[in-house]
């Protein structure tokens, strides 16, 4: 598998979020979403609001994200993270 391109995560990182987890979690409509964010863009930021860690903490949130879409999770600050999907 190709290794993630750092100078590209590190633009990602000042970029404003791309898509945000709500209240009802992680969804078949967010995971659509998420999918079709990575084929056009293969590195994303997600944000996760508050209301959305719940049941779950956002670590939990971000990598079940990842599972379904499909991606790598590159990291996680505050409330928000960088996937990539290569």
């Amino acid at each position: 598998m190709k290794e993630p391109d750092l100078r590209r995560i590190s633009i990602v990182w000042h970029e404003t979020a791309m898509m945000q987890i709500g209240k009802a979690g992680i969804t078949d409509g967010l995971v659509k979403e998420a999918k079709r964010l990575l084929k056009s863009h293969k590195y994303i930021k997600v944000r996760a609001l508050r209301s959305s860690r719940a049941n779950a903490s956002k670590e939990v949130l971000f990598k079940e994200l990842c599972r379904q879409a499909g991606a790598t999770l590159v990291g996680v600050r505050g409330n928000t993270a960088v996937i990539y999907k290569l």
